[in-house]
This record gives C-alpha cells, sequence and structure tokens, in this order.
C-alpha cells in the first residue's frame, strides 16, 4: 500500500420526480408539490432594466419589482451584482471570444423586510433566481423552463423552498461511492508520479481568499438553456448561492472563502470528443487531461443521466495529488493530466433538477475539492436523516437541502479542509477585496489609475513595478483619472473653470482649484419642464411625466389617429376611462388645451409601436417584410379579378411572349452554330481511324463513404457502496 491514495468522490441520490395536482387534473411535475403563478407587464420591468445599463447617476441604476405571491407582496429592490465575476472575466465560445455583458445578472433585498436578499437575472423582462426571507427562501423559474408546465396564462412561476418534495431523496440505498483510483491505477499504466512538494510555510497571507475558477459548460448543458446569457445567469447563480455557504465559515482562523469565474467556456456547437454515453469517470479524465496551471479549479457543468450520480470531483490532497491550486502532472506513461478538476450534472433520471439540490451538489463537490472527505463516523456525523436539523453538508448521501444542517460543515470537515487551506491556498488563491490597479477606476488604496499606460505623465500604470502601481509620479499633483478639474501638466485647473455644461434639471458646475473632482452641480427648482416639455425635474433629474405637476398620472392615448397616440395624455389616479389628451377639454384647466408631443422613441398604441421623429406613431410589423409581401400577393388576388387584368393589360403579355420567344431562338442559334463547327474539326483529327467502341463499364471509378466508429477505452472501477 503506497503512501499516497487519490480519492474521486461521486455525489449520488435515488429520486424520482412525482405527480402533483395543481390544478384539478393529474399532470406530470417536477418535485414541486405547490406553486402560484406570476403574470407581472414583462415590458415594463424589461425597461427599467434596459434604463439602468445605461443609468450614470448611482439612484437610477436600482430595478423595482413589486408582485403578489403567497398572500404577500414582494417589492424588490434590485442593482446589477458582478461580484461572482472576475474583473478579466471572460466568456470563450467555440474557438473565439464573446462579449461579456453581465449587466443583468442582479442582487438586492425586499425594501419592506430587513435582513432579506435577492439574487438573479432580468432577461426577456422576467425576473429568475431566488429571495431570501426570514420565512424561508423562494425560487422564482420561467414557466417554460420545465415542459410539463402549463404556461399559457402567465410567464413565470414561484415556489418555496418547502413545496419541494424530496421523499425519495431520503431513501439511503444508494450512497456517495468514493472511487479510489489508486487501484484504477495499479491496475492500468497510468500511474501518478507525485513528488511530495509540500513545505512548510512560514506564514499564511489570509487576504487570499477567493478561488478563481474555469468553468465549461459543454453542449449538453448549453442546449438545456438555450443561450448563452442564461447559461451565465445559471452559473452566477450557483455561485451566489455557493459563496452564501462558504464566506460565513470560519476555517480555523481562514474566511471569506468564496470562488469567482475567471474564464467561461460555453460549447454551443455539438462535440463529438464528448459522446452522450462517456460516464462521468472517463468524462473527468477526459476534462482533467488539459493544464489548468493558471486557475485554482477547474470545472465542467454538464446535462447528462447518470442515474444518480450529481458531482464528481478530486479530492484535495496535499501537493499536486488533487484539489486546489493542483498542477499539471506528469503520468508514467508519459501522458499529463491536472487534477484540480471536478464536474457536475443538472440532470437526474431524466428531469432537470431544481436549483436548491444544485446548489447543494456544488457546494459538496467544492468541499472534496477543497480536501474535506465525506463525514462518516459519529464524530463527524452525530445526525442521521431522520434528524431535524439534519445531516452535514458532506455526508455520503444525498440530501434534501432543506434541514438546517445541510448546507453547513461539520467540525471534520472544517478541519480538513482549513489543514488544506493553510497548506496551499497562497499558491493560487487571490485577494479579494484589494483594488484592482489598471481598471481605470480609482478605487480606495489607489491615488489614480491609468489603467495599462505606461507613457502617462501624471500616474503610473498597472505595467510599472508593484510598489508604484496606481501611484502619482514625484511631483505631481493629480491626474485627470481623479477627475476632470486636473489638467495635462498633473495641476488642478484654476478656480472657476467650467468642468460640467447645464442640463435640464442641473446648473453648470465649476473647479474649485483644490481637487481635481468637478463639485457637483446644483439642481434646479422642481417641476422643471424637461424631456421637450414631457417630464418634469425632481431633485436634479429628469425622471417623472408632466402629469405628475398636476396630480395625474401619464397614460396611452386610446385615439384612432396615429399622431394623437403620440401625444402626452393624462388621467386621473387609476382610472383608465379619464385618460385623455392635454389638449382636450377635461385636461383644459391643466394645461390650457396645448398639445403636447411625446419625444420621438416614446412607446404608443398600449406599447405596441414607437413614436418616430414626426411624432407619428410606427406599429412594430411583428411578422416581417415576407409576411407584407404574402399579404400584398393574396390581396391582389382577391380583390382584382385576372381575367379583367389581363384584358386591360394584353400588351404586358404580348411584350413577355415576345421576349421569351427571342431569348429562345437566340439560344438556338448560338449553340446550333458551335456545334457545327466542332464537328467536323472532331471528324478531321479521326480521319484514317478507326474508331474505338465506347464501353459504359470502362474505366468506372467507385467511390466508398469509410465510416470510422470511434472506440472509447475505459478502466474498470470499484465502488465502495455503505449502507
Amino acid at each position: 500500500m503506497q503512501a499516497h491514495q487519490y480519492f474521486l468522490f461521486l455525489l449520488t441520490s435515488q429520486s424520482l420526480y412525482l405527480t402533483a395536482d395543481t390544478s384539478g387534473e393529474n399532470a406530470e411535475r417536477l418535485v414541486i408539490k405547490y406553486f402560484e403563478k406570476l403574470s407581472y407587464d414583462k415590458d415594463v420591468l424589461d425597461q427599467k432594466h434596459q434604463r439602468a445599463r445605461r443609468a450614470t447617476e448611482e439612484h437610477e441604476k436600482y430595478v423595482h419589482l413589486e408582485f403578489q405571491a403567497y398572500e404577500r407582496k414582494f417589492r424588490m429592490r434590485l442593482q446589477s451584482d458582478m461580484s461572482v465575476f472576475a474583473d478579466d472575466f471572460e466568456i470563450l465560445g467555440t474557438g473565439t471570444s464573446l462579449p461579456t455583458d453581465v449587466s443583468y445578472i442582479y442582487s438586492g433585498e425586499l425594501q419592506d423586510e430587513e435582513g432579506s436578499s435577492c439574487y438573479g437575472s432580468i432577461m426577456n423582462g422576467r425576473f429568475e433566481g431566488l429571495i431570501a426571507t426570514k420565512n424561508g427562501t423562494y425560487y422564482i423559474e420561467p414557466a417554460e423552463a420545465h415542459s410539463k408546465i402549463e404556461n399559457s396564462t402567465y410567464h413565470s412561476y414561484i415556489y418555496h423552498e418547502k413545496d419541494i418534495d424530496y421523499s425519495l431523496i431520503e431513501d439511503e440505498t444508494t450512497s456517495c461511492s468514493a472511487l479510489r483510483l489508486q487501484q484504477v491505477f495499479q491496475n492500468s499504466k497510468m500511474k501518478l508520479k507525485v513528488e511530495d512538494s509540500v513545505r512548510t510555510r512560514r506564514s499564511i497571507d489570509y487576504s487570499r481568499t477567493s478561488c478563481l475558477l474555469y468553468l465549461k459548460a459543454d453542449y449538453l448543458f448549453y442546449k438545456q438553456f438555450g443561450s448563452v446569457e442564461a447559461v451565465v445567469a445559471q452559473i452566477a447563480g450557483y455561485l451566489r448561492a455557493v459563496n452564501a455557504i462558504y464566506e460565513d465559515i470560519n476555517f480555523n482562523g481562514i474566511k471569506n472563502i468564496n470562488f469567482r469565474v475567471k474564464r467561461l467556456n460555453v460549447v454551443h456547437q455539438d462535440d463529438a470528443m464528448y459522446s452522450d454515453f462517456i460516464g462521468p469517470e472517463k468524462l473527468l479524465m477526459l476534462h482533467s487531461e488539459a493544464n489548468w496551471n493558471s486557475y485554482c479549479l477547474s470545472y465542467l457543468l454538464t446535462d447528462r443521466d447518470y442515474s444518480g450520480v450529481l458531482g464528481l470531483a478530486w479530492n484535495g490532497k496535499l501537493g499536486n495529488s488533487g484539489g486546489i491550486c493542483s498542477k499539471y502532472t506528469k503520468l508514467r506513461d508519459g501522458s499529463e493530466a491536472t487534477l484540480n478538476t471536478g464536474l457536475i450534472t443538472v440532470q437526474k433520471y431524466g428531469q432537470h433538477l431544481p436549483p436548491r439540490l444544485i446548489h447543494i451538489t456544488l457546494a459538496h463537490e467544492l468541499g472534496h475539492s477543497l480536501g474535506s472527505p465525506h463525514d462518516e463516523g459519529t464524530e463527524c456525523s452525530n445526525f442521521n436523516a431522520s434528524s431535524k436539523e439534519g445531516n452535514y453538508l458532506m455526508y455520503p448521501y444525498a440530501m434534501d437541502g432543506n434541514q438546517y444542517n445541510n448546507d453547513k460543515f461539520s467540525s471534520c470537515s472544517i478541519a480538513f479542509i482549513a489543514n488544506i487551506l493553510k497548506a496551499k491556498k497562497d499558491q493560487c488563491f487571490v485577494e479579494s477585496d484589494r483594488p484592482i490597479c489598471g481598471n481605470q477606476i480609482v478605487e480606495p488604496g489607489e491615488e489614480c489609475d491609468v489603467g495599462t499606460s505606461d507613457s502617462d505623465l501624471c500616474c503610473y500604470g498597472s505595467s510599472a513595478a508593484e510598489e508604484l502601481q496606481c501611484r502619482l509620479k514625484p511631483g505631481k499633483i493629480c491626474s485627470a483619472s481623479q477627475g476632470l478639474c486636473c489638467n495635462h501638466l498633473c495641476d488642478y485647473k484654476t478656480q472657476g473653470t467650467l468642468c460640467q455644461e447645464e442640463s435640464e434639471c442641473r446648473f453648470e458646475s465649476y473647479c474649485t482649484g483644490e481637487s481635481a473632482k468637478c463639485s457637483m452641480p446644483a439642481p434646479k427648482d422642481n417641476y422643471t419642464l424637461c424631456n421637450i416639455g414631457t417630464r418634469i425635474c425632481l431633485n436634479g433629474f429628469c425622471h417623472q411625466s408632466l402629469c405628475v405637476k398636476y396630480g395625474v398620472e401619464q397614460c396611452d392615448c386610446d385615439s384612432s389617429s396615429m399622431r394623437e397616440k403620440c401625444n402626452l395624455c393624462c388621467q386621473l389616479p387609476g382610472d383608465d376611462q379619464t385618460c385623455a389628451s392635454t389638449a382636450s377639454m377635461a385636461l383644459q384647466e391643466y394645461f390650457n388645451g396645448t398639445q403636447i408631443p411625446l419625444p420621438p422613441g416614446s412607446p404608443c398604441g398600449q406599447r405596441q409601436g414607437y413614436c418616430d421623429k414626426f411624432h407619428i406613431c410606427q406599429l412594430v410589423d411583428a411578422d416581417g417584410p415576407i409576411a407584407r409581401l404574402k399579404n400584398a400577393i393574396l390581396n391582389f388576388i382577391e380583390l382584382e379579378d385576372i381575367s379583367t387584368w389581363m384584358k386591360a393589360r394584353w400588351w404586358a403579355i404580348l411584350l413577355v411572349i415576345l421576349t421569351l420567344a427571342a431569348l429562345m431562338a437566340g439560344t438556338v442559334f448560338l449553340f446550333g452554330r458551335t456545334l457545327d463547327t466542332e464537328y467536323p474539326r472532331k471528324e478531321k483529327r479521326s480521319k484514317g481511324k478507326t474508331p474505338k467502341p465506347f464501353c459504359h463499364g470502362e474505366s468506372q471509378k467507385i467511390i466508398y463513404w469509410e465510416r470510422e466508429d470511434l472506440h472509447i477505452e475505459t478502466s474498470h472501477v470499484e465502488y465502495e457502496t455503505r449502507i
């Protein structure tokens, strides 16, 4: 028995998807016993999201969403959150880089509940994610996420964590099996050459608490969610939930452990290398063959049915034997592999897993990567499956995730992980909260930030020596990166220099002569008109309709005229029947019969169109130009008799016939002359020679399509099953 053993952990479970009756008829459902429908206005939420993306003022970056469910009002206040992504986060496609806009990822809280939290994404006008409250966690998913859910009357659904039925998961006939690769390597030629590179460290850098990940979403995972944006949103939700577990744990003095994505590879084309029938062990070995030295961990995300196997990861060991910070290691057969890898699948028995179970699965596998084996023995797992508190996160059997201990580590797991962190984390972990020099944002601890430039006259860039990075150069007072009141000579601009022009709702602003920052301009009086007279200023911002000034609210003009649809209309609060144009007699006392056109780009026609620059409502044609052409042809046939048309336009028909006849005659004349001139030449060349008979079977070339079958060689493995 050698001194080193290598463990590969598989998290497995036994659970089936149930049938629940929520509408009076039996319908196949996920393990959700009860849910409620959501049908808030998607267009309104999408507009809020788009405005937040373009916002420059801090208060404009928030998105508010309200809806009614579970006999309560949910009032969400959300802001874009990119905390789970590294500053140099990159999305890779099939052989190319993809846009890295993640502004649709949000976090926030419920406005009327202290201590609550929300996290998720806003795509296509719908919020998908979770809401953590004092009464438990609610999950929101799109209706089409599960094809068996009828979604004709609503676009999303919400359910409580207690409404997930995990009764079959609690069956412990299947355990989390440990694959002992030591025996596998002994039975094959894949034997690791491990050199113990562990050295006693004098000190630990407690600021290095972030593990940067390389995540690969295979084609099956991409196919399940349908787009790169949806894949990014899912992964952001996974890591946010996992970080909520790890950041609260004190690993014997090491705190705030978290995971962030540095590279995400989304395979959006079918990859022949990864057959649908590859087992989890072989799939992980294929993923481990790459060099992942630049990353703390590398995980593969897939959507494969492994008969209850939910995850697989190398257990964290000292040196390069597995887990975090393991480097590319040479095997005795000459091949190489990196053992800082793992994988999870989001499918079980042909069905998509609920987010809660995916979060627990990923947290469990990352626990293995950090060095924790399964909780075994009474000193580590003091709770059985029937206990109210439940088993800890690293318990060998899959858990429902709904009990108090299910997302917590036992004292044994904390001790195991702490030992590996102290020995290895400083090799690959990074500081999580320190300023990032080079992002052109002056953050706490930085004097200036001009990016990577090494030619700036005032500030050292990120390519300078570490002790000089993002520092002012000797004798320089300021940098343009600090604000608009620093000149090209690295000195403050003189007092009274204009630094910000007057806007509709704020006056101009001037430099003070004592700071590089431009002072905040004073706001204009409230109710000052803005946005071509259709809105008013409040506290320096143009964000309220002119209707608000008179105690009424803006509404959508109901008129048959496309021009009138692009006029400003107001109504009494909550009374749609009173909606009228500002030029109408109903609003005479407020607007004196003045007709106020909406600015170009404003929605009109019950939000089915937009106002053009001539203030005419242009309805959006959902069918497109092909449908318009089809309708034009069909309408022509219906409205005008063909025979009548032919009688009236006989000359057009005659012209077409003559043109076709001329083309045919010209073709016959041209090709007939060519054949006549070629024939004598051939006859002359062949004169005096006996012509050879033509054989149809002579010199025939047969082409075969060769099919090569790919055979994947797998190692026999032995599983330990504990019941």
